[in-house]
């Protein structure tokens, strides 16, 4: 995930500490260090990943925007400048804004913010707002990290650790806090160590080992994932991913995915054989080319009740790779290929039917059982995507209104149809335009028409006026009369 460097620039970071060999460094200095420490280590880690360089004091300037270049990222830390008071509510306001504008908010990203831990913190949360409203720091969802250049003990006398505390008690916890220093008369050299083993615990690629049968590769995932979250708990991500079958693109069709990760191959390097690399086999070399040739993907287990696919993914015409999407948790989390569990090679299928033109009877999906699907709708749905639906409909009630009244059953069937899907378009002036062509059509009856056709005319212009605000439910009624009609 997107990687933000924040350098706390305040005037306290010019404070000279005496190294031991003699010499004194500013804690700027030091800062500069420790930014440049973790750029070239988490390069090396991460080589896919975007970072960026923040500095903060009294104002927020972005001294180097999300990129790549490790070469720009290196000479921005030599524009880092002294400023005044630090203070950490414009830095959480103006990242916000830079994340936002730069990825979303759907995005997680990972903050290291590089201080002496003399931060001004965050302002109270009221007593009455609600939890949520309190407990959301960023806009996104956010690991921060705290690298103190400060011992441990000052850190609590002064009150500095308790500060970060409440920090990251309003950042859900998400995160953690680490000192740098254990005397004040380290050398630079010294804290690397340190930055390292935290690099080491929280920045950590995922290596797992994609499996078919008896063919098996060591692959890295990114964006890395541990876990996978189900309704009321966490299952571990299994180190070995076992592919379990494959199925064609068009019975996937578009379902549905939590996240996608990149499958990337791991070199094994032996340092004895420097070509041993490029002659060795890879099974995902294999993989990928069978998947982009048949148009399939792989289905792979990546939890006890968790799925996902493998799938070719190519973003331009000479670039592509092995894309891992995770399904959401449980064995029905793709509707229409059934249940999981109940998947099985078409080989295992008794001998299938010979249809009339001399093919095969084989299932397909989606998988359902139609003899014991029973519609939840009586008709159609109304649907008016083009002019000519609408039009339909119209001319379908003024034929009926041709005949009335022996269709009026059909009459008030097809307005009350009529009537529903205008309420659920929220089309209101397509009733009031239907009631003045039914006043129409009830003036130009010829002299030769039934009594009773005008009197079921005008009652039904005016009762769909009047039933605009009466609901969805609401049906029109044919109008009681005492009129007999005789065939002659």
């Amino acid at each position: 995930m997107p990687t933000v460097i924040a350098i706390d620039c305040s005037f306290s970071l010019s404070q000279l500490s005496n190294t031991s060999d003699g010499n004194s460094v500013s804690k700027l200095k030091l800062a500069g260090i420790c930014c440049l420490e973790i750029i070239e280590r988490l390069s090396e880690k991460l080589n896919l990943e975007h970072f960026a360089i923040v500095s903060f004091s009294s104002n927020v300037n972005v001294i180097c925007d999300f990129t790549r270049d490790i070469s720009q990222l290196k000479s921005s830390i030599n524009k880092l400048t002294l400023g005044d008071k630090s203070t950490f509510r414009q830095f959480v306001s103006t990242t916000n804004k830079f994340i936002r504008k730069e990825w979303g908010c759907m995005q997680p990203c990972n903050i290291i913010v590089i201080t002496d831990g003399r931060l001004d913190g965050l302002q109270e949360p009221s007593p009455h707002a609600s939890s949520s409203a309190t407990a959301q720091l960023f806009d996104f969802d956010c690991q921060l990290y705290f690298l103190c250049l400060e011992t441990a003990s000052n850190m609590r006398t002064s009150g500095c650790y308790e500060t970060i505390e409440k920090i990251m008690e309003q950042n859900r916890g998400h995160g953690s806090i680490h000192t740098l220093l254990k005397s004040y008369n380290q050398l630079p050299s010294d804290i690397l160590p340190t930055i390292k083993k935290f690099l080491d615990d929280n920045f950590q690629s995922f290596h797992a080992v994609v499996q078919c049968g008896s063919l098996k590769t060591k692959v890295t995932l990114y964006p890395k994932v541990n876990k996978v979250v189900t309704y009321d708990e966490e299952e571990d991500f299994e180190e070995i991913l076992e592919i379990v079958g494959f199925l064609n693109i068009s019975d996937l069709g578009n379902a549905p995915v939590t996240s996608r990760h990149l499958v990337l191959p791991i070199e094994d390097k032996n340092p004895n054989d420097s070509t041993a690399t490029k002659t060795q086999p890879c099974f995902t070399v294999l993989l990928h080319g069978s998947l982009k040739t048949e148009n399939k993907v792989a289905l792979v287990r990546v939890a006890a009740n968790s799925f996902g696919i493998i799938s070719s993914w190519n973003d331009n015409k000479t670039k592509s790779n092995l894309v891992l999407s995770l399904f959401t948790p449980g064995f029905t989390c793709v509707p229409w290929l059934g249940d999981f569990r109940y998947l099985g090679p078409a080989s295992l299928l008794p001998v299938p039917m010979t249809t009339k033109k001399g093919g095969t009877d084989l299932p397909t999906f989606p998988a359902q059982n139609r003899k014991g699907t029973k519609r939840s709708y009586a008709q159609p749905t109304v649907a008016w995507t083009r002019p000519t639906g609408l039009q339909t409909d119209v001319q379908k009630i003024l034929r009926s209104v041709k005949k009335l009244p022996e269709k009026s059953q059909v009459f008030y069937k097809d307005l009350n149809r009529l009537r529903r899907a205008a309420l659920a378009f929220g089309f209101h002036e397509l009733l009031e335009g239907i009631s003045q062509l039914l006043e129409r059509e009830c003036i130009q009856l010829p002299g030769t028409a039934h009594p009773e056709a005008a009197l079921q005319l005008s009652h039904a212009a005016r009762e769909l006026k009047a039933s605009v605000n009466l609901g969805y439910d609401y049906n029109l009624e044919p109008l009681k009369t005492d009129f007999k009609f005789h065939n002659r």
